[in-house]
């Protein structure tokens, strides 16, 4: 279970439950003036310049975390046409060019070398010192690893020998290959091995390196199992790791399941602790650790479009409180096709969650017959989410009846539903068989019942009493046979089949009376029991 508690505000009202709000129509204006301290004329200018960009199709986040960025590091914003372009980029790639470019000597960085980061890259090193004022003499290898507070004991003439001959980017790399090999002390392999960037910053490097291992408790050898791990986003890393820390979900902590499954690391804080808390919003069951992972891999407004989808599907909505509904919407396609072809085949009132989630093979058995029959555990687990947990007992006397196994899941949980909201469940519990049959035959029986059975007529029956009534009257006029459940018509009443009011009160009076045997009996037992009298 999961035991720690989210406190965010919930302003979208949605199926009765509150979500909490995520649009990507945000006030970009705020958020400049906020973090950028930018003032109206230039806000005006970027209104033109917005027109023609996508940035409203960037989360709120991803915005704020970029605008600290460049305030942090005190990017000079006077070529703003850049701007808009320079915030959209994912937020670990600003901040990694901003690193480089610095750790290479530009000490004043601007927009437009944020956004020329690649062009500028492929300058040689004469271009590129030539371009920002960098003295010829000086060493780009002494200024990159000063900068990262490294000392190097190679001489400035043969550092200075070997950058004439290449590209800043390609010296770059070169330095980021001694750095690796002579001070951090890692195989070439490990930061190479599927590498996303192409130019990676030694302090961002270092850091990464730094907070796997001592932070999230990596050794090397997990690493080099998961190399991808060193694609992270640090700063996204320790806002999770301190935004859970103390989180558990099956009574284990975030270092163990970060463990379990790493690539949650890549996931946005923010929107992991937002699904966190539509998963209690919505009271969404879980069956173990690995099911709450598989629910956090989805994105926010997948999770939301595909619960919303479900919960308006008659045959789906039925297995919304089920411990594996999170597997049902994250393979939420292969379900709606499953779905779609067993309305195809008028297969749908026969199918379960695991129907919709089996293997191939099991699923080629079902659309054959061998494996329609309802069991008792989905049958419990709809008297739980209907009736409650302390209902379920009542399964056994389901499971006398001749045909249990064979009636729709979906009808019985619609029949469930339409009988709580004209009964108390204990009155449902009584006569619990009911729920076997269709609700059209029931609430049209009942209607007669309370029709020729009305206190004008002298009649005072309880709710419990009209139910057992009816449950009679379904089976009476197939013999208790049990077909009652299969029955399309409407009625189940024949002209004057009231008119011996003296017998309808004897029925009633030996059903009361010997209620806890008559309970547990069906068909043409129940029907001998009532004889005996």
């Amino acid at each position: 279970m999961l035991s720690q508690r989210f406190a965010t505000k919930y302003v979208i009202k949605q199926f009765g439950k509150l979500i909490s709000p995520f649009s990507t129509q945000i006030k970009i204006d705020d958020v400049l003036t906020t973090y950028l301290k930018l003032d109206n004329n230039t806000i005006e200018t970027l209104h033109e310049y917005e027109k023609k960009s996508k940035i409203t199709k960037i989360s709120k986040n991803r915005l704020v975390r970029n605008c600290i960025t460049l305030r942090d590091f005190d990017i000079r914003l006077e070529k703003n046409e850049y701007l808009l372009e320079c915030l959209m980029l994912d937020p670990k790639l600003l901040k990694n060019r901003i690193l480089v470019l610095k750790e290479v000597g530009i000490d004043s960085v601007d927009l437009s070398h944020i956004r020329r980061f690649s062009a500028l890259m492929h300058k040689s090193v004469h271009q590129f010192k030539k371009l920002h004022d960098i003295s010829s003499s000086q060493s780009i290898m002494r200024t990159l690893f000063s900068n990262v507070g490294v000392k190097v004991d190679i001489p400035d003439q043969k550092m200075l020998k070997k950058e004439s001959r290449m590209r800043i980017g390609s010296y770059y790399q070169l330095c980021v290959v001694y750095h690796k090999t002579y001070h951090m002390k890692l195989h070439d392999e490990l930061f190479y091995k599927q590498k996303r960037m192409k130019y990676l910053s030694l302090a961002e490097m270092s850091r990464t390196l730094d907070v796997l291992q001592h932070k999230c408790q990596f050794d090397k050898e997990f690493l080099k199992q998961h190399l991808y791990l060193l694609n992270v986003d640090v700063d996204n890393v320790e806002q999770f790791l301190n935004e859970f820390k103390y989180l558990k979900i099956e009574n284990k902590n975030i270092i163990e399941i970060i463990r379990i499954y790493p690539r949650i690391l890549f996931r946005d804080t923010s929107e992991i602790k937002e699904l966190l808390q539509i998963f209690q919003n919505f009271e969404i069951p879980h069956e173990s650790l690995y099911t709450t992972l598989i629910g956090l891999k989805m994105r926010k407004d997948t999770f939301l479009r595909r619960y919303i989808s479900m919960e308006n599907n008659l045959e789906l909505a039925v297995w919304l409180k089920h411990p594996r509904i999170l597997f049902m919407i994250y393979f939420y396609k292969l379900v709606i096709n499953r779905l779609t072809y067993l309305k195809h085949l008028n297969l749908t009132n026969n199918a379960n969650i695991n129907t919709y989630l089996s293997d191939k093979k099991f699923f080629s058995r079902f659309l054959e017959g061998d494996t329609y029959a309802a069991t008792g555990k989905y049958l419990a687990y709809i008297l739980r989410k209907e009736l409650g947990h302390d209902k379920v007992h009542v399964l056994s006397s389901i499971q006398r009846h001749v045909y249990w196994k064979y009636v729709s899941l979906t009808r019985i949980n619609k029949t469930i539903q339409y009988l709580k909201k004209h009964f108390s469940i204990d009155d449902i519990c009584k006569n619990i068989q009911i729920i076997l049959y269709p609700t059209s035959t029931i609430d049209n029986t009942l209607n007669l019942l309370y029709k020729e059975c009305s206190l004008q007529d002298g009649y005072n029956y309880t709710p419990t009493q009209y139910l057992a009534l009816c449950v009679y009257k379904l089976e009476q006029k197939h013999h208790f046979s049990g077909d009652g459940v299969w029955q399309v018509e409407t009625s189940v009443f024949k002209p004057n089949v009231l008119e011996d009011g003296c017998e309808l009160d004897q029925l009633v009076d030996r059903i009361n009376d010997g209620y806890n045997e008559v309970i547990n009996l069906n068909g043409a037992a129940w029907l001998e029991h009532l004889l005996q009298y």
